[in-house]
Parts: structure tokens; sequence; C-alpha cells
């Protein structure tokens, strides 16, 4: 049912094409320079898979791979594993199946709000600043008395 095909480097593939092999399934290891402004990607491997219904082809595919993240508590950066799976439908009469839109929607989509490098990461100092995760610092926080601004309001008289 699938042969070989020479995916393009655009990742623009002509609808012809897949309806004239009844279908595709193909794999390739992305050039992480073409999508910079989407993640630091390290390293990511697409994986596509063309069906071809009777008025419209069904396109589903899975990017994997490892990125780079800044951590919210130590602002420390780290490689970070991830996998996002997406599927949509093109009509047959499409000339083109542009998976290269897809492939930045989705990562683009992948990048989280906050990133932690680990669970229990103790993130840095507020006082000093270092980095609670590698250094043990001896700061103790400045005991504060939420009603002292109120002391002079109330004096005896």
């Amino acid at each position: 049912m699938y042969q070989d095909y020479e995916i393009p480097k655009d990742l623009r593939f002509k609808t012809q094409d897949i309806i004239r092999m009844h279908g595709l399934k193909c794999s390739l290891l992305l050039n992480v320079k073409d999508f910079k402004e989407e993640l630091t990607l390290v390293k990511a491997t697409l994986k596509l898979s063309f069906s071809v219904l009777s008025k419209e082809i069904l396109v589903q595919g899975k990017i994997t791979g490892k990125r780079l993240a800044q951590c919210s508590r130590c602002l420390g950066e780290f490689e970070k594993p991830f996998e996002e799976e997406f599927s949509q439908l093109f009509p047959n009469k499409a000339e083109i199946i542009d998976i290269m839109y897809i492939t930045r929607q989705t990562l683009a989509l992948e990048q989280n709000i906050q990133e932690l490098c680990s669970p229990n990461c103790k993130g840095l100092c507020a006082y000093c600043g270092c980095n609670k995760n590698e250094v043990e610092c001896s700061c103790q926080p400045p005991k504060l008395n939420q009603f002292a601004c109120l002391k002079d309001k109330f004096s005896k008289k």
C-alpha cells in the first residue's frame, strides 16, 4: 500500500502524489534550525501517515524529541523530552498539503508556561540569589510584623 517517497525538505507534499500512491507513511529527522522561532530543539523526529479517504486525506503525525527549556525556579537550562501528536483532514482537491505549518503550530503549543528542571527544584535564594540546588546559603528571612505600620495609629494615651 505504501511506497518509498522522497520527502520534500520544506514538508509541502503534493496531494496528487499521495492519492496516486493510495497513501503514504514516512519518518524523518527534522532540521532543528528550521524551528528556532518556536522552540530551541536539540533533536526531533517527525512520523507521518497519509490516508486517502473518499473526498479527503487524513494526515496523522507524531513529533518526538528533546528541547532546551529554562527552569522557572532556578533559571537553569535543561533538556526536556517531548512527544506531540496531531491529525488533520485536507480536501483531495487541495494542491499542496503543508506539513511544515502544522509542525510549527504543534511545536509552538508544546512549550509550557512554567517549566521545572525537576519536581523538587529548590529555586533561587530570594536574598543572595544563589541556586539552592547547588549551594546551601545561610540567609535568614527577616522577621516581619505585618501590623507594625499600625503601631503608631493605636498608641496608648
